[in-house]
């Protein structure tokens, strides 16, 4: 292929060659051959007069040196790619050439300079309308935070990220920001809360797509079980590391598998499986200890070839030039020529220009027109918005007037029945046993009839808001009544609800998270209630969380609180379970489980 193109002179598609020769070595770590084809390709750009993908190079020739350890060779190639990108990019690419640089920052722990160019391309993308860069932005903003200034403000950006993911539709990056968050409630000693979270992120995880992530979440879920204490669930997640780690040769997580297993044991009283696993964390270490040796010699070796290589290029690029100049020579005798043959393209091109002037001017007539009719066509469309509107509205009202009839024709007329007989019977003064027990049982009765339609009403009334409008939109109307009240902030988070649940489970889950909102507004004194609602493939996950005093559950569970029952009710009406994570003066957070059928 590279000597066809070279036969027919095609510069444009032999650079293109030598740049996705480039990248294919880079995925191969061959990074002196990563560096030869980038110069070439850099070479015939350049002659082009294509400065993008000059820049494009740069980027590539920064990592080769970075992972060669030629840290000056790495900036200096980086900050090129950055000027030619600033220069003659769009501002989405000038910003991700800069954060690309934050990165190399942060890979080598300079964390104030990598927080500078993160806010600079933070910056610009926070104005442009690319919201999966924007969260890979805040997503890193997060891990940085992490490292440099404090748990709350990393969560913070974490939370942006998700937000921004879902409006992309990128839900595979969701597990990736579970996991972190995951992690900061983790180093806060908040284990259920992180619990949550692994587990989310381990339902969206695969080992096929990242091993990394996976076993990374997977010992973080039996780190987590351990410092609950539950033990037996620690080792079922340390034994899925060890599987997977041994399955795809990932040694370093074969390491942590056995570190895991020795603590467990330990705590369990196995003392000689502890003893077993600690002999193989050893053996395993020992085996990481000898390839990252054998590594380093080989990078060493790749730095010193990559070295030769490029004064060898420069040397090339010396005689390159110097047969450049000869041809130019060459070249002058046929200018004379050839500036005769560009007046008359020019005069050719002048005449064409005319005619596609004209042609553009009757075009843009025509578009003009389409505009015109665009908007009317959307002035329609509005109009019958707002009909459609007001027909909702007048529905509504109807409704309204449906429920005063029935209130006034049917239980009105039972309470009137009642009056009259009570009435009756206080005005008879002497009556027998008989008669007594007769008024009785015709009172008794009409009470019951009132009692019955009073509840058939309530029941209308009860379920008529989310079997009209969902689950979600009648959570977030819910939230923005509790909002304009400026007593207590709710939001209302969902992943993974495009389709429509079961009427009574979502009924069911609306009436839970009713009943939650009553407890917090009576007695946890909170600032913010925040509802988070997914679903997975066999089940919902329902979180509910208040930043209030919280309380202590065991003893309110002795006491035999109302709303406490009736939530443990309507839970175990649906198969589900559900956890609560509170103590004093800490907030409190539910998490709910139900099944779905499949």
């Amino acid at each position: 292929m590279e000597s066809i193109l070279q036969s027919q002179e095609n510069d444009s598609q032999l650079a293109e060659l030598y740049w996705n020769m480039s990248t294919a070595f880079f995925y191969k770590s061959d990074y002196p051959n990563v560096i030869d084809f980038a110069n070439r390709s850099i070479s015939i750009f350049r002659s082009l007069g294509d400065s993008l993908r000059v820049a494009d190079n740069y980027t590539t020739l920064g990592s080769a040196h970075k992972y060669l350890g030629h840290v000056k060779q790495s900036l200096e190639y980086s900050l090129r790619s950055i000027e030619l990108m600033k220069e003659y990019g769009t501002r989405v690419d000038y910003a991700t050439s800069l954060y690309a640089l934050g990165n190399y920052y942060m890979e080598i722990k300079e964390y104030d300079t990598c927080e500078k160019y993160y806010l600079e391309a933070l910056e610009i993308l926070e104005t442009t309308d690319t919201p999966a860069k924007l969260a890979d932005m805040y997503y890193n903003m997060g891990i940085l935070a992490s490292i440099n200034k404090g748990l709350e403000e990393s969560s913070e950006f974490y939370e942006k990220a998700l937000t921004l993911y879902q409006e992309a539709g990128d839900d595979a990056s969701f597990p990736k920001v579970w996991t972190a968050i995951g992690y900061n409630f983790f180093k806060q000693e908040k284990f259920a809360k992180a619990r949550t979270y692994f587990l989310n992120a381990d339902k969206g995880l695969s080992k096929s797509s990242s091993t990394y992530k996976y076993c990374y979440n997977l010992a973080s879920l039996s780190r987590t079980e351990y410092q609950l204490k539950n033990y037996a669930a620690a080792l079922d997640y340390a034994k899925r590391v060890d599987e997977t780690a041994t399955e795809m040769g990932v040694l370093r997580f074969s390491i942590d598998a056995q570190e895991l297993f020795k603590q467990i044991y330990n705590a369990q009283g196995e003392y000689e499986k502890a003893y077993e696993s600690l002999g193989r964390y050893h053996t395993l270490s020992d085996s990481l200890y000898s390839l990252e040796k054998e590594k380093t010699i080989k990078e060493l070796t790749i730095k010193y070839e990559s070295e030769l290589k490029e004064q060898e290029i420069e040397k090339l690029s010396s005689e390159k030039e110097l047969q450049e100049k000869e041809i130019l020579l060459a070249t002058t005798e046929k200018n004379a020529y050839m500036i005769a043959v560009v007046f008359a393209i020019a005069l050719a091109l002048a005449i064409l220009a005319f005619f596609t002037q004209r042609q553009k001017a009757m075009q843009l007539r025509s578009e003009k027109a389409l505009a015109e009719r665009n908007t009317q066509i959307n002035s329609l469309l509005q109009e019958q918005e707002v009909n459609t509107l007001n027909a909702l509205l007048e529905g509504q009202e109807k409704e309204r007037l449906r429920i005063a009839e029935e209130l006034h024709d049917r239980l009105g007329s039972l309470l009137s029945a009642i009056k009259l007989n009570f009435n009756g019977w206080i005005g008879k003064r002497d009556l027998s046993q008989d008669e007594v027990e007769d008024y009785s049982a015709k009172t008794s009765g009409l009470l019951d009839e009132a009692v019955t339609e009073v509840r058939r009403v309530s029941h209308n009334l009860s379920t008529g808001q989310v079997s009209r409008y969902g689950l979600v939109g009648s959570m977030e109307d819910l939230a923005a009544t509790v909002n304009r009240s400026d007593s207590i902030k709710m939001k209302v988070l969902h992943f993974n609800l495009g389709e429509r649940l079961p009427i009574e489970l979502e009924t069911g889950i609306y009436r839970i998270v009713q009943e939650m909102l009553a407890n917090v507004l009576k007695h946890a004194q909170a600032n913010e209630f925040t509802v988070q609602l997914s679903k997975t493939d066999n089940s919902v996950i329902l979180t509910a969380e208040d930043d209030g005093k919280g309380f202590d559950y065991k003893e309110a569970r002795k006491r035999g609180g109302i709303g406490l029952h009736n939530i443990d009710n309507r839970v175990k009406k649906f198969g589900g379970q559900f956890s609560v994570d509170s103590s004093p003066g800490k907030g409190t957070i539910f998490t709910f489980e139900f099944p779905l059928e499949a």
